[in-house]
């Protein structure tokens, strides 16, 4: 395998990607699941969204800064279903 390609800062990239799509709406329910697979699960509830938080955490980002180059304002990792969901 090449080491370019499965860099961790790559894995990272990718999870922060995930992080951007799997939001929350103003009802909770994640918006990724929803536009990406039409499948209704509240965010906490979202394995996309936890596998990223849990990557991206590991990488020495914190879960509640939106990733770098996103601009936009992400929820607290609370909000995210973070720490003990």
């Amino acid at each position: 395998m090449d080491p370019a390609t499965n860099s961790p800062d790559r894995l990272a990239e990718a999870a922060a990607a995930v992080l951007r799509q799997h939001v929350p709406d103003r009802d909770g329910w994640c918006r990724g699941c929803s536009v990406l697979w039409g499948r209704l699960v509240f965010i906490d509830q979202c394995t996309q969204m936890r596998w990223a938080a849990a990557v991206y955490a590991a990488h020495g980002k914190p879960i509640g800064q939106a990733p770098p180059g996103d601009g936009s304002t992400h929820a607290t990792g609370e909000a995210r279903g973070g720490e003990g969901s």
